[in-house]
């Protein structure tokens, strides 16, 4: 596009002033902003506007403004009306030279556009260089610095550069020997093997005392590490009302318990209850259970009965109390891959999605609550097998699901490669 296109564009004369195509920009810029034509694609338009306004701007500050244009016509000379004949009658000028002219104001266009090119370059170099320069100083500065920290520094802190070795607090090794006519040699050559056996001594012997130390420290916490998990499984923190649909029922104990007459542990005490007994769950009061044992019916703290039976607790390892379950979507073992499954699950009860690798790699499950979907966008690549967990009253002790547990497998050999892939869950 040529200078005078750019006038034309603009809709201002070529000798204007650089304040009318400010004028003239704002005017059409505000007519063709994208912001002000939202159903019409203005933005090319807007864009050539502003390379157009650029353009005269750079031009009318070089000098390079043309203040006696003079229309012409190449082969539309002879079609043109009486009227535009009369309009341009002023004109003397011949197509040729009108023609001659415009290139060599082109020409001028086109130098000037290299030479601003040109200078940008060439200030962007010496910037460039400038910065180089500089953070090459700085880090120099730096190095040097820190090698005479360095070179000053010791055990006790920085200190004056010494030529010689300072006299040791250990006397030399000749002077144990009983001859005396043996010279006693340099204190500084001496002082320095000492220094330097000392010093392996205090390593071997610190060195020693860690791996000690460690031992102890691993056995400390492996017996407590076994301690915590048994405690976990066998008495988990009860949560007042939660599975109170559950609390009716087979029941049992957890520890040895008392069995009140009345919901208060002041009142008297019926009998004992021993600890993984079966008991029937009445009722639920607070913190209090109505149940009856041995034909008696008395009172227990919930806190102290655990669901379902005892037979069924220990063949599945759910001692303890349940625990809060799963928020939708948790993940139950470790997975971090990239790989995404959207889940469309229309199951009427809460589930777990297990992945169970054909790699080698830890098996990892997906807790789903009832008619909730979810997109899983971390599966690791690989091939694995999807089965399907459901069930009520998920267990943390167990990790599975206490009451009408069912498991099927729904995929085999699903390969996860990074690719999006859909699953549909139906009862």
């Amino acid at each position: 596009m040529s200078l005078i296109d750019d006038y034309q564009l603009l809709e201002i004369p070529t000798s204007a002033s650089e304040q009318d195509a400010k004028s003239a920009f704002r005017r059409l810029a505000r007519r063709y902003h994208p912001d002000k034509n939202p159903d019409i694609d203005t933005t090319e338009h807007f864009q050539r506007l502003q390379a157009a306004y650029q353009n005269v701007q750079d031009a009318i500050k070089q000098g390079m403004q043309v203040n006696d244009w003079k229309p012409y016509s190449f082969t539309q000379a002879h079609t043109q009306s009486r009227s535009e004949n009369n309009r341009y009658h002023a004109s003397s000028a011949t197509d040729k030279e009108q023609k001659a002219f415009i290139k060599e104001r082109q020409r001028a266009y086109e130098e000037m556009k290299r030479n601003s090119m040109q200078q940008e370059k060439t200030r962007n170099d010496a910037i460039k260089s400038a910065r180089n320069t500089l953070n090459e100083k700085r880090v120099k500065a730096i190095y040097e610095e820190a090698f005479k920290s360095s070179k000053n520094f010791t055990s006790q802190g920085y200190t004056e550069n010494q030529q010689s070795y300072q006299q040791t607090d250990i006397p030399p090794y000749q002077s144990f020997v009983d001859h005396e006519e043996t010279p006693p040699q340099s204190t500084q050559t001496v002082s320095r093997p000492i220094r330097l056996y000392a010093a392996k001594a205090a390593f071997r012997a610190a060195t020693y005392i860690a791996c000690f130390a460690a031992g102890i420290y691993t056995t400390l916490y492996w017996q407590s590490a076994q301690q915590t998990a048994l405690e976990e499984t066998l008495d988990t923190s009860y949560i007042r009302g939660l599975y109170p649909q559950f609390r009716t029922g087979t029941n049992y104990s957890l520890t040895d318990i008392k069995l009140y007459a009345e919901p208060d542990l002041s009142t008297t005490e019926l009998l004992g209850i021993p600890m993984l007994s079966n008991l029937q769950s009445i009722k639920m009061q607070g913190d209090w259970l109505t149940v009856r044992y041995q034909g008696v019916n008395g009172w227990v703290q919930a806190k102290d009965v655990g669901f379902g039976s005892a037979q069924t607790a220990i063949d599945k390892n759910c001692l303890g109390q349940p625990g809060v379950a799963p928020r939708h979507g948790q993940v139950i073992g470790n997975a971090s891959g990239k790989s995404r499954l959207r889940i469309l699950n229309q199951l009427q009860s809460p589930s777990m999605l297990r992945f169970e690798s054909f790699d080698g790699q830890a098996p990892f499950s997906i807790y789903l609550n009832a008619r909730q979907a979810y997109a899983a966008n971390y599966i690791p690549r690989g091939r694995y097998r999807l089965v399907l967990e459901t069930g009520s009253l998920y267990h943390h002790a167990c990790n599975q699901f206490l009451f009408n547990d069912t498991t099927k497998v729904i995929l085999e050999n699903v390969d996860f490669a990074g690719t999006e892939q859909t699953l549909t869950l139906k009862q």
